[in-house]
């Protein structure tokens, strides 16, 4: 969580002239600026933490502190707001009206052309600001060493696989939470030949917000000497657990194989037809497809069904299916959606082959009747 103030120094930029970000192939399939999947190529991918807009009661949405942020961010590293490829926004207080005003406005930062994926998420924010956002930008990069900018941003490198690590959770009161939380993070990712230096993102799913510093102060004790990648903060209202954790990492090296993702069970964990415990991309794309929600209020079933038909529509005109999913996060404010959800996916996804997940309890998505909020990364078919 931060705000930048410095300056991008001129040897780093030189350091990158001779690569470029990956193109953006942008998918507008509604009726907004804002597509509705991005994909982009495996040059670098620089995963944010959780940048803070306008503080709470400023009156303005934030958007233009956020895109600013981003901006520096990407200059850091040799690219533009245009090169974003994902945006997850996170609101304190979602209100009547308020997606389509940050859409306009989002459309006025980067321009109707260069708009990247949204997800919109409502949510309470460290220190009470009324915006933040973390987000994925197509940064130059030929290096295979995940390499970070702080704990602002970290860079996926183009030559090893993607390891998404599905949500885990911890007993106990916060604290001893996110250290077992951790513990069983870094034992997946030991088993998958990776070590924490090859975290780029860490994302934790807390209760109370309040006590994020608590959780902060837990991952940094549980990376050690090595120093911590970009956290972001979501709030959750689960019934029996104080917070879920999820990371993306890097795996040790690239492996060619027909298929563009595999899914891994590690050892000890029982597979899941709803989820896999990790995926793992190989493709040489991604695709970004931003936050999906039923467009007409249903029953639970007709709700659930209405998201996965249409994840199916934006996932197949952008190149993929639902065969090739990576990594989910189904924002969920209601028990009934909850349980349709578990009881439909294995119908959508194959069974042996669903993204890997977490399903987070929420308030409310912030749009009036809905439950459901599907939040997707894909990857082609082939390459």
């Amino acid at each position: 969580m931060w705000r930048l103030n410095s300056i991008v120094t001129s040897a780093w930029l030189l350091a990158c002239s001779q690569v470029t970000a990956a193109e953006l192939t942008r998918f507008p399939i509604g009726g907004s600026g804002i597509p509705s999947a991005i994909r982009v190529g495996r040059a670098g991918l620089a995963h944010t933490g959780m940048i803070v807009g306008a503080e709470a009661g400023q009156g303005a949405s934030g958007i233009s502190g956020v895109a600013a942020q981003l901006g520096a961010i990407a200059r850091h590293y040799g690219s533009t707001l245009a090169d974003v490829a994902k945006l997850n926004l996170y609101v304190a207080e979602p209100q009547p009206g308020l997606i389509r005003r940050i859409e306009t406005e989002i459309e006025q930062a980067w321009s109707r052309e260069a708009c990247p994926t949204l997800t919109l998420i409502p949510s309470p924010i460290p220190g009470g600001a009324s915006v933040a956002a973390d987000a994925v930008i197509a940064v130059p990069m030929n290096d295979d060493a995940v390499t970070r900018f702080g704990n602002k941003a970290s860079v996926m490198p183009p030559g090893r696989d993607i390891l998404y690590v599905s949500g885990r959770v911890g007993s106990g009161a916060l604290a001893q939470a996110t250290t077992e939380t951790m513990r069983q993070l870094f034992d997946v990712l030991a088993h998958l030949g990776s070590t924490p230096s090859d975290v780029v993102q860490v994302k934790a799913f807390i209760q109370p917000m309040s006590l994020w510093e608590t959780v902060q102060l837990e991952i940094d004790r549980a990376f050690g000497d090595v120093s911590s990648p970009p956290v972001v903060y979501v709030a959750w209202t689960s019934p029996s657990r104080a917070i879920e954790i999820e990371l993306i990492a890097a795996a040790p090296d690239r492996q060619k194989k027909e298929m563009t993702v595999s899914y891994i069970t590690p050892p000890g964990d029982q597979a899941s037809p709803v989820y896999s415990r990790v995926a793992r991309v190989h493709a040489g794309e991604l695709i970004y497809i931003g936050g999906i929600a039923a467009r007409e209020a249903a029953p639970p079933e007709g709700e659930v069904r209405a998201v996965l038909d249409e994840l199916r529509r934006v996932a197949e005109a952008a190149g993929s299916n639902l065969n090739h999913l990576a990594k989910a996060t189904y924002y969920v404010s209601g028990r009934p959606a909850s349980q349709m959800l578990n009881q439909l996916r294995p119908e959508y996804y194959p069974p042996t082959r669903p993204p890997a997940a977490s399903k987070i309890t929420v308030a409310t998505i912030g749009i009036p009747d809905r439950t459901l909020l599907v939040d997707m990364v894909a990857v082609p078919v082939g390459q």
